[in-house]
């Protein structure tokens, strides 16, 4: 009966020992997938190194870009202001009238005148 004891004793220390380390290499296994794929996705990460010749070549591109989008919003606006301009017909205001001389005219042009000319000869005359 101790021999029996003994060996099933045994047996079971041998297998609790085989299914641990089965389970500490499956672990293992899914450790290192994790770590790998961390490591894939860490990788994104990282670009290309910095260099002088790399800077360089990315600042060229970059201002040859903004030229570029700069120009296409100074040609956007000039579009723009050409609608406007086509659209709105400029209204001189009061005083650009008065200024220019052009108030008052109208259907009161022929009396306007006459009343002008008198003012201009007693000015004149005096």
């Amino acid at each position: 009966m101790a021999m029996v004891f003994t060996l099933v004793s045994t047996l079971k220390d041998a297998a609790e020992l085989l299914i641990s380390e089965r389970q500490l290499a499956a672990q293992a296994k899914r450790d290192f997938e994790a770590a790998k794929a961390e490591e894939e996705e860490n990788r994104k990460f990282h670009g290309t190194a910095v260099t002088r010749e790399t800077f360089v070549e990315w600042r060229e591109k970059f201002r040859k870009e903004m030229a570029e989008e700069e120009q296409k919003r100074m040609d956007e606006k000039e579009a723009e202001d050409k609608k406007k301009r086509v659209k709105e017909e400029k209204r001189m205001t009061g005083r650009e009238l008065w200024e220019g001389g052009l108030a008052g005219r109208g259907e009161e042009e022929d009396e306007g005148a006459d009343g002008l000319e008198s003012m201009e000869k007693i000015k004149i005359e005096a």
